[in-house]
């Protein structure tokens, strides 16, 4: 029976008012809880669940959302999330939208409880291997949190638990990047393969990080050495069942290295309840919101026939009063990736977000190997793994460049990755984010909206922050 990471923060409700990050008092009842294993340990599990599905975005919605909209993956109508989703969809979104200051003050929450362990453990009374672990938990959970800062914002004011000065300006783009490989790498180095409890950082999540890091700011031999390192684990590997990867009555499974994870003290997902109309038909227990999030025709069409993964698509559906509602064809196909749970409260699903999985590692692989030599069969055999799988037909090496093969394998992980949170971050690494949303939907779009504003709330709570070009 799977255990589950319990933190000690607050859950907050859907859509609650955001807040500030203000700057933390510290006093002399920290190092004392930190004496304590059971103080320490609630701190911990504090920082994962500001950077978990529960706090990353409430129920996961901000970081999947982030992406899907602004990369063309989904589109929204209906319910009053329109007013945050409409913006990511159409470019218009500016530092006010909730969505930003939602994912700037959850991270840095994350980031706030990691420094103090990091800070202050290593005086305390603990065990040195208690420390040694905890250390290298909080470590991961700090680079992730910058990792998504970074991603979202660009380079962010960089606290860390040596910061005497908390209004900070923004740090360097060398800085930021170091920093994140720093945390990941001590992490990658000092955490065990395995964990007690599921949800919390182990080795291979910490190379799986670094995997995408590297692959994400083009560091392609680095990216493939940590590829690697996690194959050589042993840990990880292909389910022979893409439906079983994300099912409920199979989470931990072995393709999954890091995942957002709900929190079993009441968190929950909400991307079916913000995906699925009034009129799907559903458990007594679950429900849904009256906004609707939709697939568009080309992307579903653009699955080969044999292609299992097009399975976790809803094309049609009989409602609640018997009638059969056309979806493909009307570009309003649904999502269902993460099936609907059994034991659901409302609109709240137990799923859990992946993070990292192992075809993510392959493919990743597969990309920086052509990037660095080109077509090569290493790099095709890593793709048909993935396909097979998939039970698409297999790709040869025959015929391709380095420029067709690259785009391939952002093809295969639009086809592998969707409702994961992927599509936006591999745009912007192939330079086509920007140029997609021109060409094939939205004409507002231009080249400084490849990163999004810092929330209004930060530039006039903190004067030595600057916003980001165009904003």
């Amino acid at each position: 029976m799977k255990k589950y990471l319990i933190g000690s923060a607050i859950v907050a409700l859907l859509f609650s008012a955001c807040e500030t990050l203000e700057e933390n008092v510290y006093s002399e009842l920290t190092p004392r809880i930190l004496n304590t294993e059971e103080g320490a340990l609630s701190l911990l599990l504090s920082s994962y669940s500001s950077s978990s599905l529960v706090g990353m975005g409430n129920g996961g919605v901000q970081y999947h959302f982030l992406s899907s909209m602004p990369s063309g993956e989904t589109w929204n109508e209906g319910g009053n999330i329109e007013a945050s989703l409409g913006p990511l969809t159409n470019f218009t979104w500016d530092s006010n939208l909730d969505f930003f200051d939602g994912a700037w003050t959850h991270t840095y929450a994350a980031i706030r409880d990691a420094n103090i362990l990091i800070r202050d453990l290593p005086s305390s009374n603990l065990p040195e291997a208690v420390k040694k672990q905890f250390i290298a938990e909080a470590s991961f959970v700090r680079g992730f949190s910058y990792n998504l800062l970074y991603n979202w914002f660009g380079p962010v004011p960089l606290v860390t638990a040596e910061t005497e000065e908390y209004y900070l300006p923004k740090a360097t783009q060398d800085e930021i990047q170091a920093f994140i490989e720093a945390d990941l790498s001590y992490a990658a180095e000092h955490l065990s393969a395995h964990q007690p409890d599921f949800g919390r950082a182990t080795k291979g999540a910490a190379l799986g990080l670094l995997t995408k890091f590297y692959l994400n700011t083009k560091q392609w031999k680095k990216s493939a050495d940590m590829a690697y390192q996690i194959m050589a684990l042993g840990e990880y590997s292909l389910l022979p069942d893409y439906s079983e990867v994300f099912s409920l009555e199979n989470e931990g499974n072995e393709e999954l290295l890091w995942v957002l994870t709900r929190n079993a003290q009441g968190g929950a997902q909400f991307i079916n309840a913000l995906t699925f109309p009034t009129d799907y038909p559903l458990l007594p227990n679950q429900g849904v919101y009256a906004a609707r999030t939709y697939l568009g025709d080309e992307f579903v069409l653009s699955f080969e026939e044999s292609d299992v993964r097009k399975e976790h698509i809803v094309k049609e559906y009989v409602n609640i009063a018997g009638q059969r509602i056309q979806l493909l064809g009307n570009n309003k196909s649904l999502s269902l990736k993460y099936e609907f749970d059994p034991k659901a409260s409302g609109p709240g699903m137990g799923n859990d977000i992946p993070v990292v999985r192992y075809s993510d590692i392959l493919l990743s692989l597969a990309e920086a190997l052509n990037e660095l030599q080109g077509p090569h069969q290493e790099s095709i055999d890593l793709i048909n793994q993935v396909r097979g799988r998939a039970h698409a037909s297999l790709l040869s090496l025959d015929g391709h460049t380095k420029d067709s093969l690259r785009e391939h394998i952002y093809k295969e992980r639009e086809w592998e990755f969707f409702s994961e949170g992927k599509r936006r971050e591999d745009q912007i690494r192939l330079g086509t984010f920007i140029s997609k949303a021109v060409l094939e939907r939205n004409k507002n779009a231009q080249a400084h909206h490849v990163l999004f504003p810092i929330p209004e709330t930060e530039l006039n709570t903190n004067s030595n922050l600057v916003q980001n070009d165009g904003y």
